[in-house]
C-alpha cells in the first residue's frame, strides 16, 4: 500500500493550533493563579484556599488538554482533528445556552466555534489530518 504524502499545513490549522496553545497557557496560569495564590497572600478567610483549589485544578487539566490539542493539531494528528470537532461541538453548544439564556457576549464564542467547525470539515483540512 502507498502512503500518500501529507500536503502541507494549512494556515488556518496553523491559526487554530496556536489559539488553542495561547488558550492552554491562559488557563494554565489562571488555574495556577487560583491554586497558588491564596496562599501566597495569606487571606484572612478560613478555608478559601481549598475552596479554590477545585477550580485551579480544573483549569489546570483544561489548560493542558488545550495543550495537547494544539501540540496535535500542528502536525495534523488524526485524533486531534476529532478532539477539535468535539470540543468546538461542545463549545457551539455552550456558547448557544449562554446567549438563549440572556450573555449576548456568547455571540462572539458561538460565531468562533461555528467558524471553526465548518472549516474543520472543508476537504483539504480532512485531507490534510487523513479524516474520511
Amino acid at each position: 500500500m502507498v502512503v500518500q504524502p501529507r500536503p502541507p499545513r494549512p494556515l488556518g490549522v496553523t491559526v487554530v493550533a496556536i489559539l488553542q496553545f495561547l488558550s492552554g497557557a491562559l488557563f494554565i496560569l489562571a488555574g495556577a493563579a487560583l491554586t497558588a495564590l491564596p496562599q501566597l497572600a495569606e487571606l484572612p478567610v478560613p478555608g478559601l484556599a481549598s475552596f479554590l483549589r477545585g477550580p485551579g485544578a480544573f483549569l489546570l487539566v483544561i489548560g493542558a488538554l488545550f495543550l495537547i490539542i494544539g501540540w496535535g493539531l500542528w502536525p495534523g494528528e488524526y485524533l486531534a482533528w476529532w478532539q477539535t470537532v468535539v470540543l468546538e461541538a461542545a463549545w457551539l453548544v455552550s456558547s448557544l445556552a449562554s446567549l438563549v439564556s440572556g450573555d449576548v457576549t456568547a455571540v462572539v464564542s458561538l460565531i468562533t466555534a461555528a467558524i471553526i467547525l465548518y472549516y474543520f470539515f472543508k476537504p483539504h483540512i480532512k485531507a490534510y489530518f487523513r479524516v474520511k
